[in-house]
């Protein structure tokens, strides 16, 4: 028997999804602070008075222990302490959906290349904010979230200049605006009366000024998060245009599937 010490390692994880395995067990896919994506075996987390129940629930803040071994793609959670669950005080629709959202998004969109401890703080800041957001927050929180990973990933919509012809978008005459995902953001309204197709694609989605009047509180996170609900329409077409800018921008993303928990609802 070795007498030489497992490799183990600890940090502050986000946790992305989990999924059972075994006959009580959980795997986790978890963002952790300094280390990056981890995959851990949480042995027996599925029996109702596991200490580490808890910590694989997706969504949470947790101080985490586990094993570190170069060898294994699948590591052990060893035990750990819940810093953090967002739904702990006021599980709302809203905010549930717009949780398990950016889950998905950072799921199946995570950025490499040492973008990675850049990724968790974005993270760590948002479920903070949403954990204690007034009702009707929670889009406009969200979609400043989708602005800030697409500035992470260096992709974020230029929404102040035509990316056409550099005018500012205060120049134009009605003050009306154009998307062009492919261009990397907005195409004024004369380019795009003149039929412009920027980057080899048409200008997809028009923007009024009362949706550019919520850019700059939406673009300033996560340094300051909003503190104003958006509009019912505003909401919409923002959702809508981050929709075909991400969609775009990052292989592997599409429209999360908890969205649709939101049709029908009332705002």
């Amino acid at each position: 028997m070795s007498l030489l010490p497992r490799p183990s390692g600890s940090g502050r994880g986000f946790v992305l999804r989990a999924w059972p395995t075994g006959e009580t067990s959980v795997v986790a896919a978890v963002l952790v602070d300094g280390v990056g994506l981890l995959r851990l075996l949480a042995k027996g987390a599925r029996e109702q008075h596991s200490r580490l129940r808890p910590l694989v629930q997706p969504g949470r803040l947790a101080d985490l222990e586990f094993s570190l071994d170069p060898a294994r793609e699948l590591q052990y959670l060893r035990g750990g302490t819940v810093v953090l669950d967002p739904l702990a005080v006021s599980p709302t629709l809203e905010r549930s959906v717009y949780l398990l959202a950016a889950l998905e998004i950072i799921d199946c969109c995570r950025p490499g290349h040492g973008h990675e401890t850049g990724l968790f703080t974005l993270c760590e800041a948002y479920v903070e904010v949403l954990s204690c957001a007034d009702p009707g927050r929670e889009a406009a929180l969200y979609y400043a979230f989708e602005i800030a990973l697409l500035e992470l990933l260096g992709v974020r919509p230029e929404l102040e200049i035509c990316t056409h012809c550099g005018a500012r978008r205060e120049q134009a005459a009605d003050g009306v605006a154009w998307l062009s995902p492919a261009a990397g953001g907005l195409v004024c309204g004369d380019c795009a009366d003149a039929g412009a197709e920027v980057g080899g694609a048409a200008v997809t989605r028009r923007l009024t000024p009362a949706d550019l009047a919520a850019w700059p509180e939406l673009a300033a996170a996560p340094r300051v998060w909003p503190v104003q609900p958006l509009a019912r329409e505003a909401a919409r077409n923002w959702g809508v245009m981050l929709h075909r800018f991400l969609e775009y921008h990052l292989p592997g993303y599409r429209l999360p599937a908890s969205l649709a928990l939101l049709r029908g609802q009332p705002r």
